[in-house]
């Protein structure tokens, strides 16, 4: 709810004209009989939010009973969570004008009691808006203030009626029915804040011109939201209740400003949409900016960091706190980032995750802001190692930079026709892991205009050798990995019900498989993708491998893999073929070709077809410890190849005019 009446101009530190006004009416309001009450000093006002209550429709016999109300608002102010982080700088006074009548107007009621202000309920049996609607109630309310409590900033009116209603504007109003304070909390929102209604109003809508506010917008493009740093990028624009109706989850949920359409709200239903419902980060975050802007201890300098959170005092497997602590002229608010994002319900000045586990991996830094500005602390990097501030990875001294990303598209089946992808964490001590997000794709590729893929892809993931593995079945349409996809640049699978597969895994520092087999028995086409998660380079991913048998109606095997490095790097890629005979290997291809594309342009980046017994190369397959080819003249195809920064597939392909059936085996190494 909200009232046409706009807030009042800020007079905090207009003094001049402050000392007139209240010179001049001095005596207006000394004929007045009315009672102050300080409720609450915590410091000088000219340093303090004060809050004003004021009360209409009190009679003289009614005092008592207005202070008891105004006393109960203003716990309700101060404890709720947009305010209670300013708890210490808040101020109250209540101030009580005798009314001659009880009550106040309400126009469906026949109702015209002769009150100090004359608020009053609009027109219409089902009216919940009652505000002053005339310029004497407004001048009185000034008059007041001006003589009372000049350094103003939050003023509301109790309306003494026990109907259901309230306004935004100024003053804001509630009444004294059973939901008075969240109807008082919800035209703070407004009043205060600056935030729109985020419900559903068509028949008032032309009212209110389409407007941009901190929580409702009219462009839902997810770079132009105004929540953006509150985004997931796995979370859909625009977003629907079968997304999430979770308060943490902040999309852009069409519906708002009284509208049904073309208004975007950050959460499906917040204390601006619906009474008893938390405010929501976004809200809570205008809130904060209102009191910022109030520069209440006349900062002049962004806060300063007395201690950074402290990665040390975290062992993996214990319960882990970060606390940050800073000092400036205040108040201080608090915005905890994971990963570039800022974490909903996590705006004060600790951060507890409980027992750490593969979920809360990421990169932390909190933001600290007052009236000038904010202070961001270092980085902590938090993974299966431990956490450190980021500066300490290795990764930044690391100039030859690591594999962030591997793949392969190829028929896969049961059985023989199982998908096979062999990769290597090495690089590491012995004893360090390796956070991969390994993923089975095939109607999830459906999007791509993918043909024939596989109906139901099964996921196994296990070190070479080992009895015990990590499988998946339908990845179940959960948050935590869209989430993760967001985070990796994954593609998103937009079907929750899909069967796709998907794992997270630590992966210690061995040769693994992840391999994909379907379910239904058939064959087709399916997508095996594997993640670095945690971003370092030691461990790191080293190595890539798949064997796949070409035939006719799937004529090649594509590996994907993204290189990411300050400096180029040399890698040594190969296409088996001939050679997989010496492992008892059936009808390998006769002639595979070697073709590296960038993924970027698409330009053909090298090409090999034959390695021709190039001591180099058979250098490179010692120093990587890669099988030697069966002979100097085997038709089997190898180059070294020096890369960017960026992401390239490696496509082996029949020679024209060879065979086009046969088994073959990619591989990408990171040369030393």
């Amino acid at each position: 709810m909200s009232a046409s009446l706009p807030p009042p101009s800020r007079l905090r530190h207009h003094w001049l004209s402050r000392l007139l006004l209240t010179g001049l009416l001095a005596s207006l309001v000394s004929a007045q009989t009315i009672t102050v009450r300080n409720l609450r000093d915590t410091g000088p006002s000219a340093n303090r939010l004060n809050v004003v209550i004021l009360g209409d429709g009190f009679t003289g016999a009614q005092e008592t009973a207005f202070f008891n109300e105004a006393t109960w608002a203003l716990s309700a102010i101060v404890n709720d969570p947009a305010l209670q982080p300013f708890y210490e700088y808040i101020n109250a006074t209540a101030i009580f004008t005798e009314s001659a009548e009880a009550g106040t107007r309400i126009p469906a009621e026949n109702l015209t009691p002769d009150t100090y202000f004359g608020a009053s309920f609009t027109d219409g049996d089902d009216s919940r808006l009652v505000y002053i609607q005339n310029s004497a109630g407004q001048s009185k309310v000034y008059d007041l203030l001006l003589q009372h409590v000049p350094d103003y900033d939050y003023v509301v009116l109790l309306i003494n009626s026990t109907r259901y209603g309230g306004a935004g504007g100024f003053p804001m109003t509630a009444t004294l029915h059973s939901s008075s304070a969240e109807i008082l909390l919800h035209e703070s929102g407004h009043s205060f804040a600056g935030l729109t209604d985020e419900y559903v109003d068509e028949a008032n809508a032309d009212y209110y011109p389409i407007a941009e506010f901190a929580n409702s917008t009219s462009n839902p493009t997810r770079e132009s939201l105004p929540w953006r740093k509150f985004v997931d990028d796995g979370t859909p624009i625009p977003t629907t209740s079968s997304f999430s109706t979770a308060i943490t989850s902040i999309g852009a949920y069409e519906g708002s400003h009284y509208r049904s359409t073309g208004q975007f709200r950050p959460v499906y239903d917040s204390k601006m949409r619906s009474l008893n419902r938390p405010w929501g980060a976004v809200n809570l975050r205008a809130f904060s900016e209102s009191v910022h802007a109030l520069n209440l201890e006349q900062a002049t300098e962004l806060p300063d960091i007395i201690s950074e959170p402290d990665p040390s005092l975290y062992t993996p497997g214990s319960l882990l706190s970060f606390y940050v602590n800073a000092s400036s002229p205040g108040p201080l608010s608090y915005q905890w980032i994971k990963d570039g994002r800022y974490l909903p319900e996590a705006q004060s000045l600790s951060l507890d995750l409980g027992v750490v586990s593969a979920l809360e991996y990421g990169v932390y830094t909190v933001e600290i802001t007052n009236a000038v500005g904010t202070t961001t602390s270092r980085a902590i990097a938090l993974d299966a190692n431990g956490a450190r501030f980021l500066e300490d990875d290795p990764a930044p001294s690391d100039p030859n930079g690591r594999l962030t990303n591997l793949s392969v598209l190829s028929i896969a089946g049961s059985g023989e026709q199982t998908l096979t992808l062999g990769f290597a964490v090495d690089n590491a001590l012995d004893g360090a892991t390796k956070q991969l997000l390994v993923r089975a794709i095939g109607p999830g590729l459906s999007r791509f205009e993918v043909p024939n893929t596989i109906g139901d892809p099964f996921l196994t993931v296990a070190p070479l050798g080992s009895s015990t593995s990590e499988t998946n079945d339908n990845w179940g349409g959960s948050s935590e990995f869209a989430n993760i996809f967001a985070m990796v640049g994954a593609f998103a699978l937009e079907d929750a019900a899909s069967t796709d597969s998907v794992l997270r895994v630590t992966a210690p520092k061995l040769p693994h498989t992840a391999q994909v087999s379907n379910r239904l028995l058939s064959t087709g086409r399916a997508l095996i993708e594997v993640y670095d998660l945690d971003g370092l380079s030691s461990p790191r991913l080293v190595n890539l491998s798949a064997r796949s048998a070409l035939s006719p109606g799937a004529p090649s095997l594509v590996g994907g893999f993204v290189y990411e490095g300050s400096a180029p790097k040399r890698f040594l890629i190969r296409a088996v073929g001939p050679s997989l005979s010496q492992f008892n290997i059936g009808n390998p291809l006769p002639d595979p070709t070697l073709t590296i594309h960038s993924a970027l342009t698409g330009s053909v980046v090298a090409t090999n077809d034959d390695w021709n017994g190039d001591d180099a190369l058979a250098a490179a397959f010692d120093s990587v410890g890669a099988f030697g080819f069966s002979d100097t003249t085997s038709a089997d195809s190898a180059l070294i190849i020096e890369l960017a920064n960026g992401p390239y597939t490696a496509t082996i392909s029949p020679a024209p005019g060879s065979d086009t059936s046969g088994t073959v085996l990619i591989e990408v190494y990171e040369l030393p």
